[in-house]
């Protein structure tokens, strides 16, 4: 018996893979259904307030040209409970179908001493476990972090009224989702980030979510010192900190969405890292013969994609198989009103960013960039100018694709092709016999064509 500790992506697929393989496998799942974070707390909930803030952002522009007469408002405990029911019927699909592998679903918490397993005091008996516990939100701890009002991503859906004032810590992906969000829920939202904000992310890709956060009031390089609550426990303000200065803000929330860590609350006898992470090695297994981990829990890449595929490769290693190598370039998207994706391997990115004009031009990259075409989801943007923009970068040697950003509707569906694309060493001169459908608003496809006659004028 192979034991899985965790339903999320890594261990539901890596023990669907077992199974498939002829394995008897136990999935230990605490939650009572599975999915992990990403259907209960993290991906899909973000989809489903996303849903509704866009649908209220393109009302409100379609009021103020008179096409429709009045815009909506949010219902924020319909929201709540509306959802719950959506995450109750994929959640019984996902277990029924985890189920019909013939994988043996256990409830329990579980608590992990090297290779023994105990799921409410009883031990486990397993020929190879692995560990798939996920990640947590990170809470700093300062004072007033226990006030009422105060949310992390995992907690946010008990919020039974919309803030007017909320401040959202941290200066990355998550806050950027939740501060759309409630920007467009109707309340005052400043960010507070440590850094600059969105500091890791490519300089397109951080100039378009800008765009669609004019609503959301950001300060960089500031700390947050203290939550402060009035006599019945309840967030009043928060303290800040920027250049040795403290002020204080009023606010009725505050949301920490400051990233990830890796669940190790309940594992000993594994080598642990400073970020709290599994340490595994190539073939995913940790210090301990026979134990593997994968996902969010080894603190590599917080992303679904990057999880269900490091469980597949852990499931191989625990069976003997070759191990896949997982791809350089990995797309990721943000949500808001605009899908906001992007694909670059960290060291090109890192050129472009480092180059004078900020990944215009250096070497032989070259970043070509153009006004994403209006098209579904776009077309009552026209007056505002703000179709969003398309951006691929090339090496103008070779004619390879290295790098692409896209801020449109739905460009999510093109940044994950263009990836695996660009892992298989996509050249411009790849598209020319390409046909995109339209209207779209996928303006890759136009510019990899562009940048194919750019070169061939420039050879001529």
């Amino acid at each position: 018996m192979i034991t899985v500790v965790g339903g999320g992506p890594a261990g539901r697929f890596a023990a669907i893979y077992l199974a498939k393989a002829g394995k008897k496998v136990r999935l230990i799942e605490k939650r009572g259904s599975l999915g992990g974070q990403c259907l209960h707390q993290g991906c899909m909930v973000i989809c489903g307030l996303n849903d509704c803030a866009k649908f209220l952002e393109e009302s409100e522009k379609l009021q103020k040209l008179s096409v429709i007469d009045t815009a909506p408002k949010v219902n924020l405990p319909a929201v709540w409970s509306e959802m719950n029911k959506i995450q109750s019927v994929i959640s019984k699909i996902i277990d029924k179908e985890t189920e019909d592998f013939g994988i043996s679903i256990v409830t329990g918490e579980a608590v992990i001493e090297g290779k023994t397993v105990f799921v409410d005091g009883r031990k486990l008996e397993s020929e190879s476990v692995l560990i798939a516990t996920g990640s947590v939100p990170f809470m700093p701890k300062i004072p007033g972090n226990n006030l009422s009002g105060v949310y992390t991503p995992h907690t946010i859906m008990n919020l039974g009224e919309l803030p007017k004032r909320i401040v959202i810590v941290g200066g990355g992906v998550i806050s950027s989702e939740y501060s759309y969000i409630f920007s467009s829920f109707g309340s005052d939202v400043l960010i507070v980030s440590r850094s600059e904000f969105l500091r890791d992310k490519p300089e397109p890709f951080r100039k378009g979510v800008l765009k669609d956060l004019q609503r959301v009031k950001i300060r960089e390089y500031t700390l947050l010192r203290e939550i402060k609550g009035d006599e019945s426990g309840k967030v009043t303000s928060v303290v800040l900190e920027n250049g040795g200065s403290r002020y204080e803000v009023k606010c009725s929330a505050v949301l920490f969405a400051a990233g990830l860590i890796p669940g190790t609350e309940e594992i000993s006898g594994l080598s642990i890292g400073s970020r709290g992470e599994i340490i595994i090695d190539e073939n995913y297994e940790t210090n301990v013969k026979g134990v593997f981990a994968a996902g969010d829990v080894t603190g590599r890449v917080f992303l679904t994609p990057f999880a269900r595929m490091q469980g597949i490769c852990a499931a191989k290693s625990i069976l003997g198989e070759e191990i896949p190598k997982i791809p350089e370039y990995l797309p990721q998207s943000v949500k808001l009103f605009y899908e906001h994706s992007f694909c670059f391997k960290e060291s090109d990115d890192e050129k472009g960013k480092n180059a004078e004009n900020k990944g215009i031009n250096f070497g032989n990259l070259k970043d070509i960039v153009f006004p994403t075409p209006a098209g579904p989801g776009s077309f009552w943007s026209v007056p505002d100018k703000n179709t969003g923009k398309s951006m691929i970068r090339v090496d103008g040697e070779s004619g390879s694709v290295k790098g692409m950003y896209l801020g449109a509707p739905s460009s999510s569906v093109v940044a994950a092709y263009i990836a695996y694309l660009m892992e298989r060493n996509l050249k411009t001169s790849d598209f020319d016999s390409f046909l995109e459908i339209h209207p779209s608003t996928d303006g890759i496809c136009s510019l990899i064509k562009y940048a194919e006659s750019d070169e061939e004028s420039n050879k001529s």
